[in-house]
């Protein structure tokens, strides 16, 4: 059989068998990744500064946390936000959710009629998995229902708290109306005692009816004194008309004397004067005689007279005195009579009035309760009704989809993969590189240098067989960091640095690829190089979780070259210096020189047998692959 059948042959069982056992080695590392995804390590931050709720510190945030710790959807660590943006940056944890500072605050404003969702903010990185973040939404559809139902229950607690007070409030009125009820009964009590007190009122009209008995006796007796009165004014009163009726005649007896001494006096004085018996005191007598006899007839005739006008005064003031007694009489018989209904009123007014204050004492108490009952039923009646939400339509509107969807998720992916993003970076690069690195050596094959000079340096001998292959290593890094920066709008802090590290990890793919093909062979070696590849896509855990897959696997990934390799792509993308990425760069480096060094070490122990293949000049390929590579 020839060497080109033998190859043909080969290339076609690899072609079959390839296919089928990649298959069977996805089913089995893939055979049930729903029950491993509680092993994927997540972050998550709990920023709730908490709230204060009608006198109660609501902490929403503690209660989320520890349900989701609780419940093991994946491995939840719970971090401060600076370990888990870093752990997020270096791949430690597949994604991070925090729970921001307003959390609880949130919450607490859901009855407000302005209220908001609480937010879970959550960060995913393609860079640490291409699958994590699919699997991270799913899982957080799951925690944003849980976080829903729990958190849900505390909103509408917070919204129907206000009807809860108002039940509360109008048990408050209750007790007050209870009271009101009391007071009445009080009241009632108080109406029995006003009765008993009529039962005194009676007593006192009895002493107050004896009195005005007395009263009466008193008021008849001057009654009957007025009487008397009158009718001695009476008798007064017609003595004196009588005597003015006698001065009357007295008065005209007078006037006629008067008259009968002028007649008599001036024809008598005349005589004696002419008889010469002229004497001046009979004269003055006769002339007193006569105007004596005037002056009487003057003062009982005339009205103007001192006698008859204070007869007449006199007998006019003793009529008016009889009208007067005779008034005082009938005054003081009206005065009995009313003194007698006054003494009566009196006494009934004195006990009503002791029986009213009684009464009005106890019904005052009785009125203060009532008072106080109805006060605090109002109160209360008025802190319900404040408690009772008030909302326009626009704040029913936000409140009811409060209600219904509580829990809101602000999602971001700090390296998206889909649609060629730089997320897919780190897997993809690092696996081309080594697939370019393992093609290389079944494409490219090291020339050997003529018999005569074998006596050359075995090291220089050995380093001069990767002079091809590292000008395609270098074309590669430089293609594939251009690419990621300009097709997966990669934006790393130093292209330099990405350019070096793309360059290191093809470099170990080309010193590692050229161990195998020295150790099995360049058909066998590449295959064995392709196997290994697709183990270490499976192990890497830049497509699949490492923690998704089987023991075997998981304790073969710190062993991966490519987990290294993607690795340190992976953290010069975000400028992440640290342990971890020293450490990758370190184990690619020891690689590099330890592949070479192996390889170097095998090819001085077997030259005779080294390249059996017709030799080539540099740069030819071979006979398999008679195409030219310059």
């Amino acid at each position: 059989m020839s060497r080109r059948t033998h190859l043909t042959r080969t290339a076609l069982a690899a072609l079959v068998i390839a296919p089928l056992a990649l298959l069977g080695f996805y089913m089995w590392a893939l055979w049930d990744p729903g029950d491993t995804v509680s092993r994927l390590p997540v972050a998550i931050v709990n920023a709730d500064a908490g709230a204060d709720l009608d006198g109660t510190r609501l902490t929403a945030g503690d209660d989320v946390t520890a349900a989701l710790v609780e419940s093991g959807d994946v491995n939840w660590q719970v971090v401060t936000l600076e370990e888990a943006t870093d752990g997020v940056d270096d791949g430690r944890y597949y994604f991070s959710v925090v729970i921001p500072e307003d959390f609880s605050a949130d919450i607490a404003s859901a009855a407000s009629g302005n209220g908001e969702k609480a937010r879970l903010d959550v960060v995913y990185n393609d860079h640490n998995s291409l699958v994590a973040t699919p699997v991270g939404e799913s899982v957080m559809a799951q925690v944003r229902s849980a976080v829903s139902e729990t958190i849900g229950e505390q909103t509408v607690d917070q919204v129907l708290l206000g009807l809860g007070d108002v039940g509360k409030g109008l048990a408050d009125a209750a007790a007050g109306a209870q009271q009101l009820n009391d007071g009445t009964g009080e009241a009632l009590t108080g109406t029995t005692e006003l009765a008993a007190g009529s039962v005194e009122l009676s007593a006192g009209l009895g002493e107050a009816h004896a009195g005005s008995l007395e009263l009466a006796d008193g008021t008849g007796q001057l009654a009957a004194g007025a009487a008397e009165a009158a009718a001695g004014s009476g008798e007064l009163s017609d003595g004196l008309n009588q005597l003015v009726a006698g001065t009357d005649e007295l008065g005209a007896g007078a006037t006629q004397i008067s008259e009968v001494i002028d007649t008599v006096v001036g024809p008598l004085a005349d005589a004696i004067v002419a008889a010469g018996l002229s004497d001046d005191e009979i004269l003055g007598q006769i002339q007193q005689l006569r105007d004596g006899a005037r002056q009487i007839a003057y003062e009982l005739s005339d009205p103007n007279a001192d006698y008859r006008g204070g007869l007449e005064s006199a007998a006019a003031g003793a009529a008016e005195l009889n009208t007067g007694l005779g008034e005082l009489s009938t005054g003081a018989g009206q005065l009995d009579a009313g003194a007698n209904e006054l003494a009566s009123g009196l006494g009934q007014l004195d006990a009503g009035g002791v029986q009213l204050r009684d009464g009005l004492g106890q019904l005052l108490d009785g009125v203060g309760q009532l008072d106080a009952g109805s006060a605090e039923l109002a109160s209360g009646l008025a802190d319900g009704a404040q408690q009772v939400p008030q909302f326009t339509d626009t704040e029913r509107v936000t409140t009811a989809g409060v209600i219904s969807s509580p829990v809101t998720v602000s999602e971001r992916n700090i390296a998206p993969a889909a649609g060629f993003g730089p997320g897919v970076v780190p897997a993809l690069m690092s696996v081309l590189l080594f697939l370019i690195g393992i093609l290389t050596w079944f494409v490219v094959r090291p020339p050997r240098r003529p018999h005569g000079r074998v006596h050359e340096s075995v090291v220089r001998e050995g380093l001069r067989r990767y002079r091809v292959p590292a000008a395609v290593t270098v074309a590669a890094a430089a293609l594939m960091a251009v690419l990621s920066m300009t097709v997966a709008d990669a934006e790393p802090p130093s292209a330099l640095a990405l350019f070096a590290v793309l360059l290191l990890v093809g470099a170990a793919a080309v010193a590692t690829a050229r161990l195998f093909t020295v150790v099995f062979g360049a058909v066998v070696g590449t295959f064995v190089g392709l196997g290994a590849l697709m183990v270490q896509i499976f192990a890497f855990g830049a497509v699949y979780p490492i923690e998704q897959m089987p023991a075997p696997l998981r304790w073969l990934h710190d062993l991966m070259p490519l987990t290294y390799a993607r690795n340190a792509i992976r953290m010069s993308l975000v400028g992440y210096w640290g342990p971890r990425f020293w450490l990758a760069i370190a184990v690619l480096v020891v690689l590099v020189v330890g592949s070479v060094a192996l390889t170097i070490w095998w090819r001085s122990r077997h030259r005779e047998d080294d390249d059996p293949e017709p030799s080539a000049e540099p740069g030819e390929l071979t006979d398999q692959f008679p195409v030219s590579v310059r």
